[in-house]
């Protein structure tokens, strides 16, 4: 706790101290263009960081795009803030809703074929970063204004943010992708799981040789990215039902990783919810995970997913038949909203297994 409070001051340090040296390296670039232009409208001014800040999201994904394109890789989905454009089994471009916390967009593209010491990341990771920079430099070399020095501040911010190294940024995937082999394949295994998931289907079930080899890595450098091999095993017990091990396993990796992203911890709390709620409803775990506020407000979302969470608690341990039923008809409803086809046809067929035990 303490490594993890002292790394967070540390990052917030660093970027105050790249934010003073951006900042007086404008001002003695800018300071002679913005004396022969006219002063700004205040409310232009916030109206033009809004717009701003939304395209930079726009033009940070982009850059994934087409950096990623340059490297062989395939288009699979396209998010900005929560809608999202991907490519069905079908090749065609369809509209979802999805809500990921700690990202203003993301561009996930399947790698290609990965061959040792050869995999390239490099441009994909940081394609995102370099639009940022290339189009807030354009923009204010073709029109210098305050509008456009503002694009520009913002442009600069969100490149820095997303370089240096923290969270689950692009800066700290490229840095831990570049360390060691091993990283390297885990993340083209990322890659190619969601692929696969795009497209209805479950990596290790179609490429069961690659179960083999995730039980065969040496992972010496744990990081966000090998900790996905985690919820990776745990979606292929998931695929097949077998809940009572999924249980264990599930309840097994919360108590021993509790230094898991707040992102992965928070899926892994409302995993278990069901689980508990499904398998052993008098855990005594359940009741902590109910209090937890951030849990709570994940369990708002409106998506097939957490639907049928909360159609097994209310079954499970709340015996309430009717109000389970409902959600479970209100999960069928949202069944466009699963972040994928692979979930939103997993989801639907746990309706229909829910609804099963319900009525039997």
């Amino acid at each position: 706790m303490k490594s993890k409070i002292i790394n967070g001051l540390l990052q917030i340090l660093g970027i105050m101290i790249v934010g003073a040296i951006i900042g007086y390296a404008v001002g003695k670039i800018v300071g002679d263009s913005l004396s022969r232009v006219d002063k700004p409208n205040i409310i232009l001014l916030l109206i033009t960081g809004v717009i701003a800040f939304i395209l930079h999201v726009i033009i940070h994904e982009a850059g994934h795009l087409v950096f990623g394109l340059l490297s062989g890789y395939k288009f699979i989905s396209f998010r900005v803030f929560d809608f999202k454009i991907i490519k069905d089994e079908n090749r065609k471009f369809k509209i979802r809703y999805e809500r990921l916390a700690g990202t203003g967009g993301q561009c996930l593209m399947r790698a290609p074929e990965y061959i040792e010491g050869k995999f390239k990341y490099k441009l994909y990771l940081l394609g995102g970063v370099t639009f940022n920079l290339v189009f807030s430099i354009v923009f204010w070399l073709i029109l210098p204004s305050y509008y456009t020095l503002l694009f520009a501040l913002i442009g600069f911010a969100l490149a820095f943010l997303n370089l240096i190294p923290m969270g689950f940024n692009d800066g700290m995937t490229f840095y831990h992708a570049s360390k060691d082999e091993t990283t390297r394949f885990v993340l083209y295994l990322q890659l190619e799981y969601v692929y696969y998931q795009s497209i209805g289907k479950n990596l290790l079930i179609e490429k069961p040789e690659i179960v083999e080899k995730i039980n065969s890595l040496e992972i010496t450098n744990t990081n966000y990215l090998t900790d996905a091999l985690e919820f990776i095993k745990l979606e292929g017990l998931e695929y097949f039902f077998e809940f009572d091990s999924l249980y264990n396993e599930t309840r097994k990796l919360y108590i021993e990783r509790d230094d898991l992203l707040p992102v992965y911890k928070i899926e892994l709390m409302a995993l278990l919810v069901k689980l508990i709620s499904l398998v052993n409803p008098e855990d005594e775990l359940l009741e902590e995970l109910m209090k937890d506020k951030t849990l709570l407000a994940r369990f708002k979302q409106k998506n097939p997913q957490t639907k049928n969470i909360l159609a097994t608690y209310e079954w499970g341990v709340k015996l309430d038949d009717e109000k389970a039923m409902i959600l479970i008809e209100e999960a069928r409803k949202l069944k466009n909203k699963a972040p994928n086809l692979y979930v939103q046809n997993l989801e639907m067929k746990y309706c229909d297994y829910l609804e099963n035990k319900i009525l039997n």
